[in-house]
């Protein structure tokens, strides 16, 4: 009998890409392996679990008891069709799921939470971000933030249990959405070890910079241009610490022509034009090379659930400058400087600490080294694992 379905159809979203999808198919990757050190780990009782790889149509072909699904690359997803991707997901998934005969569903992307609920699941939260962050991310519409509330109960408080990706996150499920503490298990992400190490490889630091097209220091700050990731006030901060002189400012991520419109005008208008530069989306193997490379990795985040960018950029040697906010201080530990606030002087100064402050950066660099150990998908797996069995028990089969 099949214990634990994961739905996997994540991977068949633009979240491929994305956190969800990178959190969905490396937890799946060392669940895998379960068999190899599940003695090791404590003697965790075997458990059969499989992988949900599509959420309609027929179940011949639809599990993966190999979990090595990743993603069916032929679906392309734009804004309009993936919202109603999530719908199908939404209205199909569960009554697929049932037919696996499967005792327990894990969803690790709550969009996708199916409506038919007769099949107990655990859920993974990885933020409440439209929740938190209304004002900001939800449209200016009367109840507008209500129904999102009203989508987060039928996700999390229905649950049997929650996996939290960080205690902020577990406390924002407590305060905002009612979740009993004791329901919720919070298990961190662990890192691609594999892909993100110290070692650079032969060659690396001069097709790097002949890709960046310039030979110098420079600060990086990666990921989305959505608001709470603050690029316009790093560039403010950026000029006020009196750096640009000397290094130049790369932003790597994702962003919008008029995200790009926007943090340009601010280049300009903080005086440091020429002095930064916006790569936009860049391809993985580039990832690495940029986190080696830099003088410091920036990341003046508001709120992230966890945050693993930083430990990313740590596991590559990268000295690490966030925010104490949300979850970045409680997983970014000692092993940063973490900023009290993200008011632009205070920003400005640490910005201006860590790019003149070499025997700083050599301190957190080694720290971060140490500190980045302890989050590995193996470890989170076998937590993982121990909640499903937990939940199991608590359904008496």
């Amino acid at each position: 009998m099949l214990d634990v379905l994961v739905d996997m159809t994540a991977l068949n979203t633009p979240s491929r890409e994305r956190g969800i999808g990178r959190y969905v198919k490396s937890l799946c990757r060392a669940l895998a392996q379960r068999d190899e050190w599940s003695e090791a780990e404590g003697a965790i009782p075997p458990l059969q679990i499989a992988g949900l790889t599509r959420h309609r149509g027929t179940l011949a072909g639809a599990v993966d008891d190999s979990l090595q699904f990743a993603g069916d690359a032929s679906i392309r997803v734009s804004s309009a069709q993936y919202q109603r991707h999530k719908l199908e997901r939404r209205v199909f998934l569960g009554s697929l799921a049932r037919q696996s005969g499967a005792r327990l569903l894990h969803l690790p992307d709550p969009p996708g939470t199916p409506i038919d609920m007769r099949l107990p699941r655990i859920v993974t939260c990885h933020d409440l971000i439209p929740l938190v962050l209304a004002k900001q991310y939800l449209a200016p519409l009367p109840g507008a933030r209500a129904l999102q509330w009203a989508r987060d109960f039928a996700r999390y408080r229905t649950a049997r249990r929650v996996i939290a990706i960080s205690q902020a996150t577990r406390n924002d499920l407590v305060e905002h959405v009612g979740v009993a503490p004791e329901r919720i298990d919070v298990i961190y992400s662990g890192v691609d070890h594999d892909r993100f190490g110290a070692i650079a490889q032969d060659g690396e630091r001069e097709r790097l910079f002949g890709r960046l097209g310039f030979d110098m220091p420079f600060l990086l700050c990666l990921g989305a241009s959505d608001v709470r990731k603050n690029l316009p006030l790093l560039v403010q901060a950026f000029g006020r610490s009196g750096v640009a002189r000397d290094l130049k400012l790369v932003f790597a991520g994702p962003i919008s022509v008029r995200q790009r419109a926007r943090l340009e005008k601010t280049v300009r208008e903080s005086g440091v034009g020429g002095r930064v530069l916006i790569l936009g989306y860049i391809e993985d193997a580039l990832l690495a090379a940029l986190y080696r490379h830099c003088t410091a990795y920036v990341f003046p985040s508001s709120y992230e659930g966890f945050g693993l960018p930083i430990l990313e950029a740590m596991a590559c040697g990268a000295p690490t400058l966030t925010s104490a906010l949300s979850s970045l201080g409680e997983i970014a530990g000692d092993a940063a400087l973490t900023l009290p606030s993200l008011d632009l002087d205070v920003l400005a100064s640490g910005v201006a600490r860590i790019a003149s402050d070499a025997e700083l950066r050599t301190l957190l660099r080694a720290r971060g080294l140490a500190h980045v150990t302890r989050f590995t998908w193996r470890r989170c797996a076998t937590q993982t694992l121990r909640c499903y069995r937990q939940t199991l028990e608590e359904l008496g089969r």
